[in-house]
């Protein structure tokens, strides 16, 4: 149980905008709130989680499919772009930055939606991956480890596919990148 006092307390601000804050966290299914007695952390439950995996699969597949098909290449900066993110999750990888590592994988999803141009699907995309944040925290650090070194070579495996232009084997690396992460997390 954690009380507006507490968070507020912590942060050094007033309680009116953890109040707030609550209740949009509420509104988005992350709090249950008891009235004078604080709220709870609500866990995301394994049908979540494949819902959410489901729809970062829809999400991404349809950005990979529309910056593959609507230029006569690849765009080179969104392959530089991604070329530089691998470099660093295998930087945090190897420094053992599990934060760092995360932040830069979802950056690395992040930038090829963005290049389709939608900034509806790139706001989705951002919430989701805030909900995929908190199920990550159940795995163990043996888990996470094993998890990011697989994820680090299968994106630098999508990269290849990218840079080469070949939807069939973007979209059936990314698939299936999307689909072990999807197991590892319901695995915890």
């Amino acid at each position: 149980m954690i009380t507006e006092g507490q968070v507020s307390a912590a942060l050094g601000i007033s309680r009116t905008p953890v109040r707030e804050a609550f209740l949009r966290l509420q509104s988005e299914g992350l709090l249950e709130l008891y009235p004078k007695r604080g709220a709870v952390v609500v866990p995301l439950s394994d049908d979540e989680v494949a819902s959410v995996m489901e729809t970062r699969e829809l999400i991404e597949t349809f950005a990979a499919t529309k910056v593959l098909t609507e230029f006569d290449e690849p765009p080179r900066a969104l392959v530089d772009r991604m070329w530089e993110l691998v470099g660093e999750q295998q930087r945090h990888l190897h420094n053992g930055s599990i934060a760092a590592f995360h932040e830069a994988d979802t950056q690395f999803h992040l930038v090829m939606v963005e290049a389709c141009q939608n900034g509806f699907l790139v706001d989705l995309l951002r919430s989701l991956r805030d909900r995929q944040r908190r199920l990550a925290s159940r795995q163990t650090r043996a888990a996470t480890h094993e998890r990011m070194e697989a994820a680090y070579k299968e994106h630098v495996a999508l990269v290849e596919t990218i840079a080469k232009g070949d939807l069939d084997d973007s979209l059936s690396s990314l698939r299936s990148h999307l689909r072990r992460a999807r197991g590892a997390l319901l695995q915890h």
